[in-house]
């Protein structure tokens, strides 16, 4: 028998997993990442199948499926902060928010 607790965690979570894809999906539209299906049926996937492991077997451990659902949005983050940033060379003198101009080297010597 399934209890009535069971079965509102698979319906929110399945609620909170289906929303997470389609955030991924909007926001890789919009910061021009490619594949954002693909991203977002990736973010589908990991955390779909965290929730699942949850539901199913009972001595799952939470650690590897908190693994398991933040490895998607995880992945996300990253292709999203290369396509935002781009592949210029690292400068190792700035931050990424300064520009290339004002580095800390330059203004030491301009004192």
């Amino acid at each position: 028998m399934v209890s009535l607790q069971a079965v509102a965690v698979a319906v929110v979570g399945f609620a909170i997993v289906l929303g997470s894809a389609v955030a991924v999906y909007r926001d890789a539209s919009q910061m021009a990442v490619s594949r954002p299906a693909l991203w977002a049926g990736f973010v589908f996937a990991t955390c779909g199948t965290g929730l699942a492991m949850y539901l199913g077997p009972p001595d799952v451990p939470v650690p590897g499926l908190l693994v398991i659902v933040i490895a998607g949005p995880a992945l996300y983050l990253f292709e999203r902060d290369d396509a935002k940033y781009g592949d210029e060379p690292a400068d190792p003198r700035a931050l990424p928010d300064e520009s290339a101009g004002d580095s800390s080297s330059e203004r030491r010597d301009g004192e």
